[in-house]
């Protein structure tokens, strides 16, 4: 295994549901698009397809080592030890566009032909978006086909991770089957274009992990690992098979 590396991004599957804000206007400074909590540690928005923010909102969830920029839309990228020098993935410099390079798809598999994004800027439904940012996390609200999402995102004190906790109720009396699909678009270095086509993928399927590694040479950490609580069915480092197998929407 190689000796350096960033654990990027371990999902696991809780089964709870998240007290939910019902009345936006009772938040404290509410200002149309969203408000803090009643004890001032919280600040949550409401976005949709029609009402979202004029531009994004950025909460940074770092440690001394490791870090990554999340918005609302669920945008941003991660970096370690340095932000410009050392991405491991993709930043966008659009002031306009939130453009996130790590995309979390549900696919519910009776409905094989419907596919959403957790965020609510790639693939987004019809209803509503809730994200609510706090000292040192991230927490994402969504609820579509009868299934409330929540996207808990975090950076540990210490080490070198990110964290996506993901909580799923099923409000149906049926059994359901979902796919999960986590995109990412990645760097591992300071410039995107000097390392696309020099990152080597490898699955470690008794690891349960997909490590990718700059053959490149120019980043300062080369190896990064994406893991799961579930077991990984598939991967792929070719954006073109991405798309046209399983017709998923992406950032770019």
């Amino acid at each position: 295994m190689p000796s350096n590396i960033l654990i990027l991004c371990p999902i696991w599957f809780i089964y709870l549901e998240r007290e939910r804000i019902e009345n936006m206007e009772n938040l404290k400074f509410f200002n149309g698009y969203g408000g803090f909590s009643d004890d001032g540690k919280e600040y949550t928005i409401k976005s949709n397809k029609s009402e979202r923010p004029p531009h994004a909102w950025s909460n940074v969830l770092a440690n001394e080592k490791f870090g990554t920029i999340v918005t609302n839309n669920m945008g941003g990228f991660t970096y370690s030890k340095n932000s410009r020098l050392n991405r491991i993935t993709a930043w966008a410099n659009q002031p306009s566009d939130d453009i996130p390079s790590e995309i979390i798809y549900l696919r519910d598999l009776k409905y094989p032909k419907i596919a959403w994004t957790l965020n609510s800027n790639v693939a987004p439904d019809n209803q509503d978006y809730m994200v609510t940012f706090g000292f040192g996390y991230a927490k994402y609200t969504h609820t579509s086909l009868e299934l409330i999402q929540e996207t808990e995102v975090f950076v540990p004190k210490e080490d070198r991770v990110k964290i996506n906790i993901i909580r799923l109720k099923n409000t149906l009396s049926e059994r359901r089957k979902l796919k999960l699909i986590y995109y990412l678009k990645p760097v591992l270095g300071e410039d995107e274009t000097k390392t696309s086509g020099y990152i080597d993928l490898e699955f470690d399927k008794e690891g349960n992990a997909v490590f990718a590694r700059n053959i490149y040479g120019e980043g300062l950490s080369k190896t990064v690992y994406v893991s799961s609580s579930e077991n990984i069915s598939s991967y792929t480092g070719s954006n073109l098979s991405f798309i046209r197998k399983w017709k998923y929407k992406y950032a770019r």
